[in-house]
This record gives structure tokens, sequence and C-alpha cells, in this order.
């Protein structure tokens, strides 16, 4: 092969990562920008890195692989609860094997988008996430996907909690109702917390939005739950 068209294929190949990097790099930078500027602007804090986050929650995505870390830090209040919103990463070792037998190692990064609301209580763990056709058929036969009154809401959702009382108190008809309005969007309950987790990094100006949204679940949850569990509603 002409060596001079190695070079050409080469230093196009060289040039291309380069322009990836340089693009990779402004996007992050104009992230944190925009998480900055939404900090000041509600009187939030804004840490660039925080990996204390890391591993303040159970549960996927987190405690998976390695290398984690927890970015674009907003801290503060949100309706009078205290919030966490942050970008979190872990990587993993993939291995590939080509034609000729030689073993390939690269690592692989895993994005999420973390927004989480204090509930002011210790509930048990609950976990609503929309239905799929797998995860329906896995919940019917393991007997862990809690069916309610709603089959719209059935439909819809996986529930998973080891107290079905609970669940049941919490999900609500008027709590379906909410929730089926955003039937691709997933919560938990995490011992003080409510979280919404989204694969990806979610855009900046969604914070806020998620943010409602879980509000809106706590504002719903009945205040006999909340007289049970020891919850002071702010």
């Amino acid at each position: 092969m002409d060596s001079g068209f190695v070079f050409l294929v080469f230093g196009g190949f060289l040039a291309f990562m380069v322009l990836v990097a340089v693009l990779g790099y402004r996007a992050a930078k104009k992230r944190r920008e925009g998480f900055a500027a939404l900090a000041a602007a509600r009187g939030w804090s804004y840490a660039e890195r925080d990996d204390r986050w890391c591993d303040a929650f159970s549960g996927s995505p987190f405690g998976l692989g390695h290398n984690r870390r927890s970015t674009n830090v907003l801290t503060g209040q949100y309706d009078g609860r205290r919030f966490v919103a942050f970008d979190y990463v872990y990587y993993t070792t993939e291995t590939s094997t080509d034609s000729q037998g030689h073993t390939h190692t690269s690592e692989q990064s895993h994005n999420y988008g973390v927004v989480a609301l204090d509930l002011g209580a210790t509930v048990p763990p609950l976990q609503v996430t929309p239905e799929g056709m797998f995860s329906r058929m896995v919940g019917r036969l393991t007997n862990r996907d809690i069916e309610l009154e709603s089959e719209d809401f059935n439909r819809a959702f996986t529930v998973t909690c080891p107290d079905r009382k609970f669940a049941s108190d919490v999900l609500h008809p008027r709590m379906m109702e909410y929730l089926l309005q955003r039937p691709k969007t997933q919560f938990r309950f995490d011992r003080r917390w409510i979280l919404n987790v989204e694969t990806g990094s979610p855009k900046v100006e969604e914070v806020e939005s998620r943010l409602q949204y879980l509000d809106g679940i706590v504002d719903q949850v009945p205040a006999f739950v909340w007289q049970q569990y020891g919850q002071v509603k702010p």
C-alpha cells in the first residue's frame, strides 16, 4: 500500500479524534456553565465534582463498575425540601476478541442524571418503573410486581416494594392519575430520599421539572403515612 495514502488515512483519523475531543470538551464546559448559572439564579450551591454522592444511594446504577464520579452537583432547597441533582458516571472494562484471536480491552462509560429530594423520614424501599413486556412477565412469575386497582396503571408501571400495604397506601387513585401523566418516568424511595434516575445526560433545564415531579409525588402521599414514619412536613 502506498505510504502516502497510509499517512493520509492516519492523518485524517487523528484529525477526527482531535475534533471529537474538542467538541466533547466544549460540550462539557457548556454543561458546567449551565449548572453554575442555574445554581446562581436559584440560590443553590454548585460543585463541579463531589464524589460523596456516589455512595449516597442504593440500587442500580450505584455500586456498579469502577471509577465512579458525581459531577455538576447542585444542592439546595426546593419547596422547603433539601435536594441534590448531579451527573453520575461509572466505567466498566469491555473485552473483545478479533478474527485473528487477539484480545482487546476498552473502558466503557455509563452516564446518568440523578435528582433526589429528602423525604424527611425513612420509609420502605418502593420502586415504580415504566412497564415493559419482559419486566411484566418476570414480575408476575416472581410475584414481585404489585398489582393495584387501576389496570391502566398496572399496564404502564411495574411496582416493587417489600411492604405491599405501604405501596398501596402511597399509590392511591389520585397518585396513580398523577403518575400516568408521565408514564415514561420512574422513581424510587431509597431510605429517606425519593429519586429519579435517567440514562444519559439530561438537559440542564430539565432539573427543575424533575424536581417538581418528585415534589408533587411527596405532596400527595397521605398524611397518615407520614405520621407512621415520622416525617415533619415543611
